[in-house]
This record gives C-alpha cells, sequence and structure tokens, in this order.
C-alpha cells in the first residue's frame, strides 16, 4: 500500500483536537468524495469520540445517495452561515477552500488525490497526494498505518470511492489492489454488493444527457487526436464518459446550469500517456487563468466550475487551446 508521510503527526492533532470540525465536499459529490467523508468521520470518531464532527451540507450525486443507502450513513449537515470559529475544516476529495473560511482561528486540512494546484492559505496538514489513485485510498491508508479497526460500513464507502475514481479498475496498479485486499480482509462478500452500486440502470435524464451530447457534438480531428466538444443541461460527467465509449480521444462537456458553468473533461485511457499531456496540469489552470472559476483533475479527468460563461467563448477557447498543445507535442 502506499505511504503517507507525516501521517502520525495528523493522528495525533485530531486524538488532542477541541473544537468542532466541518468537513467539505466539491459540488456534486460523487462516491469518492461521500466514501471519503463516511471513512473519516468513523476514523475521528475512534481517535476522539467528543468531537462533534458536522458536514457541509452536500450536492450529491445520483450515485452518492445511494452509496448512503447501502452503507446506512447519515450526515450531520450545516449551512456554510451557521459554521462559528473556531473550527477544523477539512476539505475531501477537493481543495477549493472558500474566502469565508480563510480565518485565523481556522485550521485547515486538505486530503485529495487531485494534481495540486497553488493555495494561498495556510494548510495545517496537507496530504494533496496525486500519487494515490483516490482520496478513498488515502482514507483507507490512514487505518492501515495506525491499525485502527473498521467495520464493513466503512469497507462500502471506502470501496465505492476507489472504484468509482479508478474507474472499476481501469486505472490501477499493485499498491490499489493491496489496498482493496487490506479492506476486503474480513469481509470478502462487500465486493459484489458495491459493485451492484455501479452496475445499476442510469435514470432516463441521464441517458437524454448522454443522447443529447451525442447530437449536438463538434468533432475535430487535430494531429491523430479526435477532440470531441459538446454541451448539456445536467449530467455532463456521465456524458463526456459517454462521449470516450463512442471513439473520442478528448470529450469536452459544457453545461450551463442557471447561475453556474460545469465543464466535464475525459479522455481515452491511453491519451496521456501517449501524448504527456494532462488535463489536471495542462488544461485546468489555463481555463481558470483566461475565465477565473475554479476546477481540478487527474491525466485522464478533469472537472470545472464557474459563474455562468459564454458558450461558444468557452468551446473556442478550449478548442484553440488544445489545438495548440496537442500540435506542441507533435503527434
Amino acid at each position: 500500500m502506499r505511504y503517507i508521510p507525516s501521517h502520525n503527526d495528523f493522528l495525533e492533532f485530531l486524538r488532542n483536537y477541541k473544537d468542532m470540525v466541518i468537513l467539505s465536499m466539491h459540488p456534486q459529490a460523487d462516491p469518492d468524495a461521500v466514501g471519503s467523508a463516511i471513512g473519516l468521520t468513523n476514523l475521528i470518531r475512534f481517535l476522539n469520540p467528543k468531537l462533534s464532527i458536522r458536514t457541509l451540507k452536500p450536492k450529491l450525486s445520483a450515485l452518492s445517495q445511494k452509496l448512503l443507502v447501502i452503507t446506512d450513513f447519515k450526515f450531520d449537515p450545516i449551512e456554510m452561515e451557521e459554521v462559528l470559529s473556531p473550527f477544523l475544516l477539512i476539505c475531501l476529495d477537493h481543495n477549493l477552500i472558500d474566502s469565508r473560511f480563510m480565518t485565523p482561528e481556522t485550521k485547515i486540512v486538505i486530503l485529495d488525490h487531485h494534481i495540486q494546484t497553488d493555495l494561498e492559505v495556510e494548510i495545517s496538514h496537507d496530504f494533496r497526494l496525486d500519487s494515490f489513485m483516490a482520496t478513498a485510498e488515502i482514507i483507507a491508508s490512514l487505518y492501515y498505518q495506525a491499525n485502527i479497526p473498521f467495520d464493513s460500513q466503512i469497507t462500502k464507502g471506502l470501496l465505492a470511492g476507489i472504484l468509482f475514481d479508478s474507474r472499476r479498475f481501469l486505472y490501477a496498479d499493485r499498491e490499489l489492489f493491496d489496498c482493496v485486499n487490506f479492506l476486503l480482509r474480513d469481509n470478502p462478500n462487500i465486493y459484489s454488493e458495491v459493485m451492484k452500486l455501479f452496475s445499476s440502470f442510469r435514470t432516463d435524464s441521464e441517458k437524454m444527457a448522454c443522447i443529447k451530447a451525442a447530437q449536438r457534438m463538434k468533432r475535430f480531428h487535430i494531429n491523430n487526436t479526435i477532440l470531441l466538444i459538446s454541451h448539456v443541461s445536467s449530467y455532463e460527467a456521465a456524458a463526456a464518459r459517454s462521449l470516450i465509449n463512442i471513439g473520442g480521444d478528448v470529450a469536452i462537456v459544457i453545461a450551463n446550469r442557471k447561475q453556474e458553468t460545469r465543464i466535464s473533461f475525459r479522455t481515452s485511457p491511453s491519451f496521456p500517456k501517449e501524448t504527456g499531456i494532462s488535463l489536471g496540469k495542462d488544461i485546468i489552470p489555463s481555463l481558470i487563468k483566461q475565465f477565473g472559476g475554479s476546477g481540478g483533475g487527474h491525466d485522464g479527468a478533469a472537472g470545472y466550475n464557474s459563474k455562468i460563461l459564454d458558450l461558444n467563448s468557452v468551446k473556442e477557447f478550449l478548442f484553440q487551446h488544445f489545438k495548440t498543445i496537442i500540435s506542441e507535442k507533435k503527434m
């Protein structure tokens, strides 16, 4: 299993902490974020049972809502306006810190496996570990290295997070399988139960989003790369994955929702390796620099959020940017 540096300092900090703990997940929190929150909540309760652990009122994906059902886990939600200092903010599966939390009294911890971005805030414990396949893998490694007991609820949550972000082991290595073996050592039958979460049929709304994305997509050939760009009103991540499944090397799907623009990026498994292009390193920072907003991701999957943007302007910028960096790689 992958090793987490300075984990003992973090665990000792949790044992001695006395104020409220606030967990923060990204919008439309996926099973990796939710599974990590389940695992971390129980870990903190084991170390320091008297602590109050609240979760910033989460907006969960449909799959994450199903995960809460099979784990029988309930968050203790809190609105941002209700949070009072001092408190400990723990960012799970993201590093987007609201400026309202950047106060001298706030301590901040980040547990995230996405590609690192620059932060203008002091972090008490920084576990941005992009060598890990999922944030749930980071939480599982904390259990392993500290020899902390866990039950079937934790196993389900962490396993679901790992399965989701590794795309059912499409992206996996020996260390990840060692982690899964550790989680399943006392409950091997849980694997089939959690897998059912990912084999359920998609909703009609999700299917329609994927169909509309295919109907509206624009196809570009840049050297040997097939770039597909489209737009929908929701389910942009599912739509981007579907465009990869029909043959795209890179898929970009934009969703304008009321006062928000969300963009989902996906690549084929071979694209980052063959080109050396990383969505998290080469695309998201440039998008933020051009339009503001926030985002992050991996080499082959990334997401971006901002205030509402002009659809055509974003599409043109992304096309030109991909054209430039792909041409520079001389594929």
